[in-house]
């Protein structure tokens, strides 16, 4: 079985209970990293096939990245779930647009890619007409829901007679993505149905820098309140502050080598497509066997060099997050800054390693936990050796201050 594939009888009560929801209405299940939204949708998937004998065919799980398709592929086998049924929403409809619309596929030339504005209108527009008897699913479930804006739910109930969604708000990291209350409406609910708050991914000095990130306090307690991680062998976060890049990028090679060496799943991730081939033909260079996001192989522990929008709904024992300088975030606000560095530090379980030869600014909102000895700084020309692994005891405190 795949290793991030929880077997059903390793499920948490509230995962079972988000998997074996009725059909009788759409369902929204809420969820933060680590409380298995989307293990919840595959085994539902399987759970809704079966008790309904829906064929293949007749249903569909969509997400929002190639990179996270391709990452769900590899657990199919085991689930007897054909790769047919997992797709990106982008990708389904540019198909059915093109086998009932228009074979030609609108394009954006300024993208170089799909118009995939127009072609989801053109397909809400060919469904609008079509008779609800003749929709081509018997359901779908939705992953990273957050991310597609109101019209895409719309089409959603166009397309299938039952809608599942898991979402998070504070992984919103696209442009025209939907609140929960903007899903909810849409699929005619007056609430969503399961909150996942069980989390058994991120060890608790992960979860407390993330939730820095998470500027509304509301929202910040909640993703704290969930069940702690019984992790006690755990590593404080590094933040090396670099002398320059090439300063930077030596001390990277030597990070990803000591966590290969502890045999850890890594990923390095970066904030712009450009930097991740820059990176990572300069790690091949230092002698690292290393997958960037057009070749991966999630069987194999070849450390993977991704961008953060890639990297949601994945998750690897340690997350590096090097070039964390102004200039990695172009034209990004404030906020979407926020949400994306919680995005990429969400998917450790273990251990975080933070760079920059150019503070940005947002990383000042660690100040309270370095000062706290629960984020561990180092600066050039300061002693190599790993991060300090704090006693058990500390671990505990940690573990209570949460």
């Amino acid at each position: 079985m795949a290793t991030w594939l929880v077997p059903p009888s390793d499920l948490t009560t509230e995962q079972i209970r988000a998997i074996e929801l009725p059909t009788d209405e759409h369902k929204v299940v809420m969820g933060g990293p680590g409380s298995g939204k989307t293990m919840v949708l595959l085994h539902r998937a399987r759970h809704l096939a079966q008790v309904g004998n829906v064929p293949p065919e007749r249903f569909r799980v969509f997400v929002f990245t190639n990179v996270l398709s391709t990452y769900i592929k590899s657990a199919l086998d085991v689930l007897g779930i054909p790769e047919t049924c997992v797709s990106t929403f982008d990708d389904w409809c540019r198909r059915h647009y093109e086998a009932n619309v228009n074979k030609r596929t609108p394009w954006d030339k300024a993208a170089k890619r799909p118009d995939f504005a127009a072609i989801r209108e053109g397909v809400f527009k060919y469904c609008g007409k079509s008779d609800p008897a003749k929709r081509p699913f018997d359901f779908v479930l939705v992953d990273e829901g957050q991310d597609l804006d109101h019209k895409c739910f719309e089409l959603l109930t166009r397309i299938a007679g039952h809608v599942t969604v898991c979402m998070d708000h504070n992984q919103q990291i696209y442009d025209g993505g939907s609140d929960e209350g903007e899903i909810l409406s849409t699929l005619g609910l007056n609430r969503r149905q399961v909150s996942l708050l069980e989390t058994f991914r991120c060890c608790p000095y992960i979860t407390q820098m993330a939730a820095l990130f998470i500027p509304d306090e509301r929202r910040r307690a909640a993703y704290l309140q969930q069940t702690k991680t019984s992790q006690t062998d755990i590593e404080t976060p590094l933040l090396y502050q670099a002398a320059g890049f090439d300063d930077e990028k030596q001390m990277l090679v030597e990070m990803i080598k000591l966590r290969i060496q502890k045999g850890e799943r890594v990923a390095i991730l970066l904030p712009l497509k450009r930097q991740v081939f820059g990176f990572a033909q300069g790690l091949r260079e230092a002698g690292l066997e290393v997958e960037t996001q057009d070749d991966l192989k999630f069987a194999s522990d070849t450390p993977k060099v991704i961008t953060y929008h890639s990297a949601k709904g994945l998750t690897f024992d340690s997350v590096l997050l090097p070039r964390l300088t102004p200039r990695s975030f172009p034209a990004s606000t404030p906020e979407r800054i926020e949400r994306l560095l919680f995005v990429a530090l969400t998917r450790a379980t273990r251990w975080a390693y933070l760079s920059t030869d150019g503070l940005l600014p947002h990383l000042q909102r660690l100040d309270p936990l370095i000062k706290a000895n629960q984020i561990t700084v180092r600066s050039a020309g300061s002693p190599s050796s790993p991060a300090p692994t704090p006693q058990k005891e500390e671990a505990d405190d940690l573990l209570d201050a949460l």
